[in-house]
């Protein structure tokens, strides 16, 4: 036999000689552990269970006594014929490795044991991008002492595939602007799952006609008309006549000029003119004919 092969075998060996079991519970909750019976003795004289290097319990058939030590007291007890040890009201502080004797022989099989906290109840907070077309959905809760923590997601009534703390939702997946789906997430841990959030419903916004740039290019337009308008009637408040009633140009100092310190227009005045052209016309064809 090569040494190789031999190599093989002797860890073969080891690991079917230690075993050891991985157990999760709650803070608050109540733990049993049983040995196996093949592994307990027919006749038993002691026990003695440790957590780590320090006892927890420990019973001698000669003495009849039963000792709970330290931390485990008055909460601790343990069953003198098949060796089950049962805790209840577990703290963090209880976690560690499990060990027991039989008759002063120490079992392989060891039990690990990991006290977390149950997951909080979450709540679903939502953050956007400036125009609303994708959200980032996150599933938050204080999970101190309850690590690791999975989280799971669902749409509606589909249960979605991811299994982080956010989900991004994009208007593009939907095909709504108003999307009608509800979101929840729910976490778990290796103690149990936890309860389901409230759901939140999502509001994306428009269908992307009124983009930035053509919002600012309507205000920009809007600010134009307004100065036009503004233009206009403020030249009519000063000068008492509307722009086009004005022959001189804005770059003239007339043009700002009220009507009467302008004084009577070129009609006006043509008016005048003629009127007196025409009296006189008719004078003068008055003289005639009375020379005839």
């Amino acid at each position: 036999m090569s040494i190789s092969l031999l190599t093989v075998f002797l860890a073969e060996a080891i690991l079917c000689t230690v075993s050891g079991e991985q157990l999760y519970r709650k803070v608050g909750e109540d733990l049993v552990l049983t040995p196996d019976k093949s592994t307990v003795p027919d006749f038993i004289t002691s026990i003695l269970w440790k957590h780590g290097k320090n006892k927890v319990a420990e019973w001698d058939k000669d003495f009849g006594i039963l000792d709970i030590y330290a931390a485990f007291k008055n909460r601790t007890s343990l069953d003198q014929t098949t060796g089950e040890l049962r805790i209840s009201g577990l703290k963090k502080t209880d976690s560690g490795v499990y060990s027991v004797e039989f008759n002063s022989k120490l079992l392989d099989k060891t039990y690990t044991l990991s006290v977390i906290k149950a997951v909080p109840k979450p709540t679903i907070t939502s953050s956007c991008n400036p125009d609303k077309t994708s959200c980032t959905l996150t599933c938050e809760g204080d999970t101190t002492d309850a690590e690791p923590v999975t989280y799971s997601w669902k749409v509606g009534e589909r249960a979605s595939d991811v299994v982080d703390k956010q989900l991004i939702v994009s208007k593009n997946d939907t095909g709504k602007s108003t999307n009608s789906y509800k979101y929840f997430c729910k976490m778990k841990n290796s103690a149990g799952e936890g309860e389901v959030s409230e759901p939140v419903e999502l509001v994306f916004g428009s269908d992307g006609w009124l983009t930035k740039a053509r919002l600012f290019g309507i205000s920009v337009f809007v600010l134009a008309i307004a100065g036009v308008l503004s233009f206009i009637l403020g030249h009519r408040a000063k000068t008492g006549v509307w722009i086009y009633e004005k022959e001189s140009m804005p770059w003239k100092g007339e043009f700002w000029k009220h009507q009467r310190e302008v004084g009577p227009t070129t009609d006006t005045s043509n008016g005048v003119s003629a009127s007196t052209e025409e009296a006189l016309a008719r004078k003068n064809d008055h003289k005639d004919d009375s020379v005839l």
